[in-house]
């Protein structure tokens, strides 16, 4: 069911939107240039507040998909080997224009059909509500989705304990976007992964301490609780292995995939052998 009860599908050029099949999208997606692709109905986003639901962006909402985008494991080389910084930077500098495209992409496919389609980019969850509410019965702009739970009831992987997303194709190698749509979507399967054994890999690694070995945070998850060992910000921010700042929000928590804990999360995954992706090498060399 979507946000309202009685809302009826509409028609784009004689396709009813109501009966758009999960393969059909995902085949799309996939042919734009998605790496991952899943789909949340809005019920499963049920209990969060105004300020981070997407019927508050579009009360005729039925679905919302999350796509996601690999992060190539060479774009870490430079900073691995603490040689060529420019490799990441801000990110794989190709990667941010594939992932507006493609998502520009598959909301254009979807409205072609008839269906009203919002695409979102993550920004800090900090820069909610900064605005006025325009009505009482309406949040104060902006309502921002946290991506790390859309992701997640979008069957696509976890939070693992050191607050990085896991997947079990990439680990912690890939950023997300979103699309908001009225269309009524066949929905992914709600899988519980176990990615992260709590192996401490990505506190070790942390120069500057910020993650704690003995204090949680969490958020609930469609009745579950969800944990991962808290995050000092204001120490992460002074951490010089890699992470980049946020570009909305400087004191907001930085891009942490190529710091010395994202590293070190890829390092573990990969010698456990539980990613989908396989290299021909390992991404860190054993010490002698």
């Amino acid at each position: 069911m979507g946000c309202h009860q009685g809302w009826q599908p509409t028609l784009g050029i004689g396709v009813e939107i109501m009966k758009l099949g999960y393969d059909d999208v995902r085949k799309m997606a996939m042919n734009y240039g998605a790496d991952l692709f899943g789909v949340a109905p809005v019920s499963r986003f049920d209990g969060l507040p105004a300020q981070g639901h997407p019927c508050s962006i579009n009360p005729e909402a039925k679905s919302v998909i999350v796509l996601g985008f690999m992060i190539t494991r060479g774009a870490l080389r430079g900073v691995e080997e603490n040689t060529a910084w420019h490799t990441m930077g801000a990110g794989d500098p190709v990667q941010p224009l594939i992932l507006v495209k493609t998502t520009y992409d598959l909301t254009r496919y979807l409205e072609n059909l008839g269906a009203e389609s919002t695409p979102l980019y993550k920004h800090p969850l900090e820069l909610r509500s900064q605005g006025v509410p325009v009505s009482k019965d309406k949040p104060a702009p902006d309502v921002l989705l946290n991506f790390d739970y859309a992701a997640m009831v979008a069957g696509l992987g976890q939070i693992g304990d050191g607050k990085l997303f896991l997947t079990p194709e990439f680990g912690p190698r890939q950023v997300f976007s979103i699309i908001i749509t009225d269309a009524e979507i066949e929905p992914s399967e709600m899988v519980w992964y176990d990615l992260c054994k709590n192996c401490t890999a990505c506190i070790d690694a942390c120069p500057s301490h910020a993650l704690s070995m003995r204090e949680w945070s969490e958020m609930k998850v469609m009745g579950k609780d969800v944990r991962w060992h808290r995050l000092a910000v204001e120490s992460c921010l002074i951490c010089h292995t890699g992470a980049s700042p946020n570009p909305y929000l400087a004191t907001a928590e930085p891009w942490r995939i190529a710091a010395a804990c994202g590293r070190a999360c890829v390092a573990a995954l990969e010698k456990r052998d539980v990613l989908k992706y396989k290299y021909v090498n390992s991404f860190r060399r054993e010490e002698s």
